[in-house]
Formats: C-alpha cells, structure tokens, sequence
C-alpha cells in the first residue's frame, strides 16, 4: 500500500514537473516552483521527531530501494502504458487537423483518408512518434531518478513525524526479513500488474457515474450565486477598471467572455454564453 501511494505521488509530481522544468529552462518556471512548493510547506519536525529520523530513514531504505522509482516508471510503461502509447504512434482526425491549423473536430475522414493525410504531411509520422514515446520514457526515468533522492528524504521526515520509535523498529523488522524485502521490492509493480489495471477499467462505468453525480452536486452547490457577470452586466466603472487591469479593450473582453462561455458548456454548464 505504502509503496502504491508513493508512486501514485512521485508520477503525480513527475508529470507535472515536466512542464514546469520546459518553463525553467526558458527562465519562467522559477516562480512556478516556488508556488508548488509553498503550497506543501509542512511544519518542521520537533525534536522528538528528529530523534526518529534515523529509523524513518532505515525504513525508507528497506521500502524504497535505490533505483526504485526509475523501475516502477518502465514497469509502468511496460504493463500499463505501452498499448496506449502504442495507439499514439498512430495518426488520428483530430492530429492531422492539428498538424493543418485547424481546430479539432474540423475534419471527418476516414481512418484510411487520415493515414494517407499523415504520409502526405510527414512521410515519418509512425516512426516519429514511436521514437518520441521511447524518448519519454527514457526522460521519465531520468526525472524518477532526479526526484528519488527528494522523495526517500521527505519520506523519512513523514515517517518520523507519523511513526512512534516501536512502530518504526517493528517495520523496519518486517522489511528486513526475505518476504519484507520482496514485498518491497514488487509492491511499486503491482501498481501496473495487468489484473489491478483490469479490475481498474471495469470500474469505469461506475466512476463515470460517480463524475456525472459530482459534476451535479457542483452545480447544485452554486445555484443560489449570482451569474457569471457578461459585459452588459458591468458597470461603465467596473468595464474601465477591467481594461486598466487586464489592457483589454471592450470587444476583447466581449469575444474573450463569450469564448470562455462557449468552454464552460461544452464542458457540461448550462449557463448562457456572455452578451454585451
């Protein structure tokens, strides 16, 4: 469980470090980090808990092998991943829009009309994407093993400030025996193991349900709120203050309101597009 969690987590922070790390390197990023990481400032540790840190990190140790978290992404890739990945190599309506400027949804074509489009634009679509996906998951690794020795570090501060000194020696115990460092070391691959992933997808009636009913609660959670406010909603003081704020002129406003109405129902609100 502890190890399915972790994962879920450093995947979690991996993928959305992805971007970021892209802004960074464009010099953008640095105040994105500072915000991500402000938002999970945790008290620091009290003595007591200091004391702990070196059982935590002998758990940790025995949890979390060096190397494990680069394992767990090409276990991942290899059991979960790969037919999905395999299925992006393949040119689709919506890319080949893409790839012409054109919006998504723009053209209706046949698969074999897509596949013929694709060859026309990029005689190396399949092979370039399958040689995108390998460089992914390559990259992936390298931000496993980059973020490995931050996690093992936060983990033993979590595991000092959560475990007592007797539930730590007892873990620690477990792990060190064979079958504590097999579940160890397979726990992290049983995240991707085909029959959770299974069990997983044959719930997706159920959650898709459980969307639609949260999507409803939302809504019903807001219905006493005044509307969204459209440009004829304003006050000639409120438009003003707007476009000093924002260096919008009105009809900028006007069509950026009506756009972002336009979003908000097709992505299921009822509301009406803004009017001026």
């Amino acid at each position: 469980m502890l190890g399915r969690m972790t994962w879920a987590i450093s995947a979690a922070i991996a993928l959305l470090a992805a971007p970021v790390a892209a802004q960074d390197r464009a010099g953008e990023g640095e105040d994105v980090m500072a915000a991500m990481a402000e938002m999970f400032a945790a008290e620091p540790l009290t003595p007591e808990q200091e004391a702990l840190l070196p059982a935590a990190q002998l758990v940790v140790d025995r949890v979390m092998p060096p190397g494990t978290m680069a394992e767990m992404m090409q276990s991942m890739f290899g059991g979960f991943l790969d037919p999905l990945m395999k299925l992006g190599t393949e040119p689709s309506a919506n890319e080949v829009a893409k790839e012409l400027g054109l919006e998504e949804g723009a053209l209706e074509l046949t698969e074999e009309q897509v596949r013929e489009v694709a060859a026309i634009l990029d005689p190396a679509w399949t092979e370039r994407r399958r040689r995108e996906m390998d460089a992914m998951k390559s990259g992936m690794a390298m931000l496993m093993n980059a973020m490995e020795p931050s996690m093992r570090a936060g983990m033993a501060q979590a595991y000092a400030a959560t475990f007592t000194a007797t539930e730590l020696a007892d873990v620690a115990t477990f792990f060190a025996t064979p079958s504590g460092a097999t579940y160890a070391r397979k726990s992290y691959a049983l995240a991707s193991d085909p029959r959770i992933m299974g069990a997983a997808m044959s719930a997706m009636p159920a959650m898709m349900e459980g969307l639609a009913a949260m999507d409803a609660q939302m809504k019903a959670a807001t219905t006493d709120l005044p509307p969204r406010r459209g440009l004829g909603d304003m006050t000639v003081e409120q438009r003003r203050r707007l476009g000093e704020l924002t260096g919008l002129d009105a009809d900028e406003v006007k069509d950026g309101l009506a756009r972002a109405a336009a979003a908000r129902e097709r992505g299921g609100e009822s509301e009406d597009a803004a009017e001026d």
